[in-house]
C-alpha cells in the first residue's frame, strides 16, 4: 500500500514537473512548480524524512517559490515571447541530455549495494561504537538545527519570511506605480505629436 503510494506520488510528481516544463503561461508554470516541490515535501514524509519535509515546505514552497511568483508577476508579458520559445532543436538537445541524466542515475542508484541490501530503516541515533566521535558530531547536527528552528527560532524565521513578503509586495506597488508612470508620459508624448503634426 504504502508502494503503491509512493509511485503515484512520483508519477503526479513527475506531471507536475512537465507542466512546469510545458506551461506557456509563466504563472501556470509557477503554480505546477509550487505544486512539485508539495510533491517531494510529501515524498520525504513517506522516506520518515520530517526534517527535509519541513525544509522544503519552508525553503522551497515558502520562499524559493513565492519569489518566483512575484518576479513572474513584475514582468509585463506573462505569456512568453520570442526570447523565451525553445527551438525544436534545443528541445531535441534536452531531451537527451535528461535522459542520460537518468540513464546515469538509475546505473548509480541500482549499483549502489548498501541501499539493494537494506532491510530496515538504520537505528538512530548512531551508536558511539560504530562510528568515530568526529562523524557522530556531524550525523547529530541536523537533529540540533532542526529542534533549533522548530523550538527556539521558529518566531523570528517567519517574521524574517513576513518581512521578506512585505518587501516583495512593495517592490510590486513601486512597479506598477513607475508602469503608470510611463503610460501616462507616452500618452502626453503620442498627444503633443500628434497636436504639432
Amino acid at each position: 500500500m504504502i508502494q503503491a503510494l509512493f509511485i503515484a506520488l512520483s508519477a503526479f510528481g513527475l506531471l507536475m514537473a512537465l507542466g512546469t516544463v510545458f506551461a506557456k503561461n509563466l504563472v501556470h508554470a509557477g503554480l505546477y512548480l509550487v505544486a512539485f516541490f508539495f510533491i517531494v515535501a510529501c515524498q520525504f514524509v513517506m522516506l520518515e524524512a520530517e526534517f527535509m519535509a519541513a525544509i522544503q515546505v519552508l525553503i522551497y514552497i515558502g520562499a524559493v517559490a513565492v519569489l518566483l511568483m512575484f518576479g513572474i508577476m513584475l514582468t509585463r508579458n506573462i505569456q512568453g515571447d520570442d526570447t523565451t520559445i525553445v527551438t525544436k532543436q534545443w528541445r531535441l538537445l534536452g531531451i537527451g541530455a535528461a535522459g542520460s541524466v537518468l540513464i546515469v542515475l538509475v546505473l548509480a542508484i541500482n549499483s549502489y549495494e548498501p541501499w539493494t541490501a537494506l532491510a530496515v530503516r538504520p537505528e538512530f541515533p548512531v551508536k558511539q561504537s560504530t562510528t568515530t566521535p568526529r562523524g557522530q558530531a556531524i550525523i547529530s547536527m541536523t537533529p540540533a538545527v532542526g529542534r533549533e528552528m522548530m523550538t527556539r527560532y521558529v518566531v523570528p524565521f517567519e517574521l524574517a519570511g513576513l518581512l521578506l513578503t512585505a518587501a516583495l509586495v512593495g517592490a510590486v506597488v513601486l512597479a506598477q506605480y513607475d508602469n503608470a508612470d510611463e503610460a501616462e508620459a507616452l500618452a502626453e508624448s503620442s498627444k503633443q505629436s500628434a497636436t504639432t503634426s
